[in-house]
């Protein structure tokens, strides 16, 4: 069996008072595997989740401290 496509999305990272303040992008097979993966990685305050012009997530929370 093959694997699935991976897709690449864009993760837009905010601050408290929603500047933007970082761009990173990620790569999974599907919508669910790119929340998943943001939600794990704990990118920032606010978080948003993009496939090209569709926004697929946002997620709020605090950063994780390394």
């Amino acid at each position: 069996m093959s694997e699935p496509q991976k897709i690449t999305y864009r993760v837009y990272c905010y601050d408290a008072v929603l500047k933007n303040v970082e761009v990173d992008s990620i790569e999974a097979a599907s919508d669910e595997e790119a929340i998943a993966i943001a939600t794990a990685a704990g990118f920032c305050t606010k978080t948003e989740i993009w496939d090209g012009r569709r926004l697929v997530a946002q997620l709020d929370g605090e950063r994780r401290q390394a």
